[in-house]
């Protein structure tokens, strides 16, 4: 039912400032901007936009939103929703540029989560001839660039009923588990995809955003990223890494934004069925290779996180 992540939406308090970092600084490739929402996507997507920057006090997270396979299952998702007692609420098309009908719902983790299943992609062809999105570099030419969404960082107040949730109710695999010293776990990544996530979700005090993250082709790119950072004497926003995880294998540096929100740079984690087991962490084992495989240990601000925002409204942070 559920093919994979599709977007974020995220705050932010200056959209000339925020259009500056992703676009002009990081590459990002720009599809539109109305009134305050600035859309973007990846230099190798095909869907139109992948990231929404709406401007609010930001920084915080409205939602995000997951691609069905056909949109029967928007009907269904609504029912299983409603069996639940969780609210839902349906978006016609257009609501979101280039996108159909919606289904918004309220997760009983405390986020809002969105499906859809038409999304308009980029014209592939160039003056008839196929030309994909990665092969036309006069429309990215600057930047990193990042090529893709590739997760969204939660934080749960109970990561063990999230994964009944998620896992058990809407089809998603665990592919890492951080397991606590009572066996429960800590933090767990899940997908929809081969890759080790779409979703990464954590143990916190109260419903919160952490960070999203885009892929980049290799290790040459976060270390190009860090160049232009420092390059534009910003090399302050760079939070932690570059380095490698021991979770997801994935080499990792994150920046801030203006606004404050976390962007994960993210290349080299592996693929794996979906129908295999969930690989587990111990507590011994995750703190000493677990969250740095190599680097610099996470400074004390990597604990931050950022408010869950109303979407279509004033910013205002849930409890």
């Amino acid at each position: 039912m559920i093919l994979r992540l599709a977007h974020v939406e995220v705050a932010v308090d200056d959209l000339d400032a925020a259009h500056g970092f992703y676009v002009g600084l990081l590459g990002f490739v720009e599809h539109s901007r109305d009134g305050g929402r600035l859309l973007l996507r990846g230099c190798e997507e095909l869907d139109c936009w992948s990231l929404s920057l709406v401007e609010r006090g930001g920084p915080g997270l409205t939602h995000s939103a997951y691609r069905v396979a056909v949109r029967a299952d928007l009907d269904e998702l609504e029912a299983l929703h409603a069996r639940l007692g969780l609210a839902t609420e349906r978006l016609p098309a257009g609501h979101e540029p280039g996108h159909g009908p919606l289904l918004r719902v309220a997760t009983p983790d405390g986020h809002r989560s969105e499906f859809v299943h038409e999304i308009d992609e980029i014209d592939p062809y160039v003056e008839g001839r196929l030309a994909l999105p990665m092969r036309r570099p006069a429309a990215h030419p600057g930047g990193v660039p990042p090529t893709r969404i590739d997760h969204v960082s939660l934080r749960v107040p109970g990561v063990a009923e999230s994964l009944r949730y998620w896992c058990d109710t809407l089809g998603f695999s665990a592919s890492e588990l951080w397991l606590r010293e009572d066996e429960q776990p800590h933090i767990a990544w899940i997908r929809r995809q081969t890759r080790s996530h779409d979703v990464a979700l954590g143990e916190a005090p109260e419903p919160a955003f952490h960070h999203f993250a885009y892929a980049v082709a290799d290790a040459a790119a976060l270390v190009r990223a860090a160049d232009l950072l420092g390059d534009a004497r910003q090399q302050q926003r760079i939070e932690w890494g570059p380095g490698r995880h021991g979770a997801t294998n994935a080499l990792a540096m994150y920046v801030r934004d203006p606004a404050g929100n976390r962007l994960e740079l993210y290349a080299g984690d592996y693929a794996r069925d979906l129908d295999r087991p969930p690989l587990r962490w111990r507590v011994p084992d995750y703190r000493l290779q677990g969250h740095s495989w190599w680097g610099f240990p996470a400074p004390d601000s990597f604990g931050e996180t950022a408010p869950l925002l109303e979407p279509d409204s004033p910013a205002s942070a849930r409890a």
